[in-house]
């Protein structure tokens, strides 16, 4: 048997094997990168686009519970100032808002016994209420036509006692009243700061089913409703488990995850086997804030990514037919060779070689013999249609290079090394070669100040289960320059149970997995954009600087305006010799002093909002000391005032209050010109607490503010009333000033509870 050497292969084969050869392996890898590249897109593309439509619907039916919350806080906030104690004006009023209302089940009050005009028991049993007499009037269309009916289960329900109690806004849980699957929108009635009653509104939910159920997604999605304990507000098949089934009830642990979500306001998806249909899903979850309930859009996985596995497919078909096509005409061309072809032999070897290297621009030589032409222009012909491709290619990535969006994928490792980055980094200075392995990391080019920020955020992100991150922050360029950039990322996570098993075997995996410090152990990658926003981060500086000026220059005016009346003042007192006008003219000029050292304080604060209250009453006592050193310089002046800021609606106030009992101490406490006189302000939890005292002779008799002729008590109780503050007075020893108030923007508001 005779062995056959590569010397032996006709010239035929040799070419054949040659040009297929090339031309698959530049085929494959240029159809390999463009596939992945393209599909993984259209894929994050169909995901993000299912995301948007379940907001657009969950923002859609959050407007319309915030229109019907808005109704039943105008019924509260209206009888919060109602005083006419008069039943039938305000059942007209309930009937009218229920009659301009056709999509309201019900409008009602429900107030505490006797709290609206003392008469209960004279309407006990009358339309509309019931054995208590208690005015609870609930105009509804239960029935159909509007009637009017007493409120039932109000010591018991939610609707009632859950304003009671939390005295805040309240949107129930679904549930049945009456026969009828309702919600309510429910504001607690308070009169200086107690609880009186509700005034609320209740809406249907039945329409709810019929208006949700016609939401189509693709071929045979749906969506449905649930409120924040996973109870169903509508079912595209079976309307009977409306309200008497929860996502819970479904034993599906991906479903019983979502439904943990819910309660806690989050928004996400999950890719589950339907229990309704069977199919492979992804249901994508949005909270309506409004009511706490939740919008959930249910896609048919293979239906969402029909398009993808369409475009791959075509991709396929493309490579397939171009294969076979270069390879029909390698085979033409093979079969025209006669002879040895050395020469052209070695050109088609040459051009292989740089083909395989990307370099698709070299061309076969045409100038042989008549018999072999036919050869390399053929092989021209194959080079072209891939420089053609590699040109599409190329203009497509120039799309992305021209555009202000920077496109990065980042290794979810320390520092952020970088895979990918497109050429449009050149608008920072910096080029994709750069970066790298052997070049520079992300985070080399965040600037330093804000890579903590960053890499504490993104570890926060990581460790939870959210799949985008979006956070703006500066970079330095390759001169040194700062740029802001606004990042916004797509975090692609690893199947945990993979994750563990490829840490059990490599312990360089579990290394790296360390230098995250266990923040991004699940993340397979980060792909993202940044944009540059340096313009108008440099746009909102400059308005904030604009904001300061013109604040500055508003106190700076005003203080300066409040000298001049004080000048004028001072000038008109010339024309007196009559003490008690003169008196009049001084205590004038001290309260407009006052006011304007606040204003000169906020003028002289950082944040032009505050001041702080220990400086500012240092120099407004140095100013009453030197108005009245002549006749009371043995009076010793103690200050003992907590390192408080105030703003100036309480500044103002709390000023002239220290004014008016100081100089009323200075003028009339000490009789022998001597004592002492302390000004003490504290703040005790949320309260503040400001003592004047002193040593003096004291006040004699009751104190009535509202029957005085003294000017100045009558400010000092006018001005505490002001600020909601409480005054208490002691003259057992000396006289003693306690007022207690509550600095105004410190006023702790109960936020709203997810329910």
């Amino acid at each position: 048997m005779i062995e056959m050497t590569w010397k032996d292969v006709p010239l035929k084969s040799k070419l054949v094997f040659f040009i297929l050869m090339g031309i698959l392996v530049v085929l494959i890898t240029s159809t390999a990168v463009i596939i992945s590249t393209v599909t993984t897109q259209e894929e994050d593309l169909a995901y993000q686009q299912s995301i948007e439509t379940a907001k657009n619907y969950a923002n859609k039916f959050d407007i319309e519970m915030r229109s019907n919350q808005a109704i039943g806080q105008t019924i509260a906030h209206s009888l919060t100032q109602y005083h006419s104690e008069n039943r039938t004006e305000v059942n007209n009023i309930l009937l009218k808002l229920l009659e301009e209302n056709p999509d309201l089940l019900g409008t009602y009050v429900c107030f505490e016994p006797n709290a609206f005009d003392g008469m209960d028991s004279s309407y006990v049993n009358t339309t509309g209420h019931d054995e208590t007499g208690r005015f609870i009037p609930y105009w509804n269309r239960i029935p159909g036509e509007i009637t009017l009916d007493p409120l039932l289960d109000y010591e018991t329900s939610g609707y009632y006692q859950l304003p009671k109690k939390l005295n805040r806004d309240i949107v129930t849980e679904p549930y049945y009243y009456e026969g009828v699957f309702i919600v309510s929108y429910v504001t607690p009635i308070m009169r200086e700061g107690e609880f009186i009653g509700i005034g609320g509104v209740d809406v249907s939910l039945n329409h709810l089913n019929a208006v949700i159920n016609k939401v189509k997604t693709f071929d045979t999605g749906y969506a449905i409703m649930t409120g924040n304990t996973g109870i169903l507000i509508s079912h595209p098949t079976d309307e009977e488990l409306v309200g008497a089934k929860t996502l819970y009830d479904y034993g599906v642990p991906e479903i019983t995850q979502m439904a943990d979500e819910i309660k806690l306001g989050k928004s996400g998806y999950i890719e589950t086997i339907d229990p309704i249909t069977g199919k492979d899903v992804v249901m994508f979850y949005e909270p309506i804030r409004t009511s706490n309930f939740a919008f959930i859009l249910v896609v048919p996985r293979d239906e969402m990514l029909a398009g993808v596995t369409d475009l791959r497919n075509r991709l396929l078909l493309i490579s397939s037919i171009s294969l076979i096509f270069m390879g029909a005409v390698a085979i033409l061309i093979t079969r025209s060779v006669t002879g040895p072809i050395n020469e052209i032999v070695n050109d088609f070897k040459n051009i292989s070689d740089a083909a395989i290297g990307g370099k698709l621009d070299e061309r076969a030589e045409t100038d042989v013999d008549i018999d072999f032409r036919e050869i390399p222009e053929g092989l021209n012909d194959i080079l072209n249609a891939l420089e053609n491709a590699s040109q599409l290619r190329e203009e497509m990535e120039k799309v992305v290079n021209n555009s202000p969006v920077i496109v990065f994928k980042w290794k979810a490792e320390k520092n952020w090394p970088v895979e990918v980055v497109s050429k449009n980094i050149s608008q920072f200075g910096y080029s994709p070669e750069d970066f790298g392995p052997d070049g520079l990391d992300y985070g080399d080019i965040v600037h330093p100040d804000d890579l903590p920020e960053v890499e504490t955020k993104l570890g926060e992100i990581c460790s939870g289960k959210e799949t985008q991150f979006n956070i703006e922050y500066r970079i330095l360029t390759k001169d040194g320059e700062t740029r802001w950039v606004d990042e916004r990322t797509f975090i692609q996570r690893e199947q945990r149970e993979v994750i563990h098993n490829i840490i059990n075997e490599d312990n360089d995996i579990y290394s790296q997995v360390s230098d995250l410090e266990g923040k991004c152990h699940d993340v397979k990658y980060l792909q993202g954009v940044i944009v540059n926003i340096d313009e108008r981060k440099k746009a909102e500086e400059a308005l904030l600087k604009i904001e300061d000026i013109r604040k500055k220059e508003i106190h700076h005016r005003i203080k300066n305006n409040l000298q001049v009346i004080s000048t004028l003042l001072y000038l008109e007192s010339e024309k007196f010799r009559d003490e008690d006008v003169l008196d009049a003219f001084n205590n004038s000029r001290d309260r407009v002093r006052t006011m304007a050292l606040v204003h000169e304080k906020l003028y002289q604060s950082k944040d032009m909002e505050s001041i702080d209250f220990a400086d500012y009453s240092k120099n407004l006592i140095n100013y009453l000391s030197q108005s009245y050193v002549l006749e009371k310089s043995e009076v010793d002046i103690k200050i003992n005032v907590e390192n408080i800021f105030l703003g100036m609606d309480t500044a103002v106030p709390l000023g002239i209050i220290i004014n008016e009992l100081v100089s009323n101490s200075l003028k009339y406490a000490f009789d022998k010109g001597k004592g002492t006189i302390i000004i003490e302000l504290r703040k005790i939890n949320d309260h503040h607490k400001l003592v004047v005292s002193d040593n003096g002779i004291g006040m004699k008799g009751e104190i009535d503010f509202e029957d005085t002729d003294s000017l100045g008590l009558l400010l000092v109780h006018t001005l505490a009333e002001q600020i909601n503050a409480t005054i208490e007075i002691d003259t057992s020893k000396g006289t003693r000033f306690e007022i207690t108030f509550q600095e105004k923007n410190q006023e702790i508001t109960e936020g709203e509870d997810v329910r």
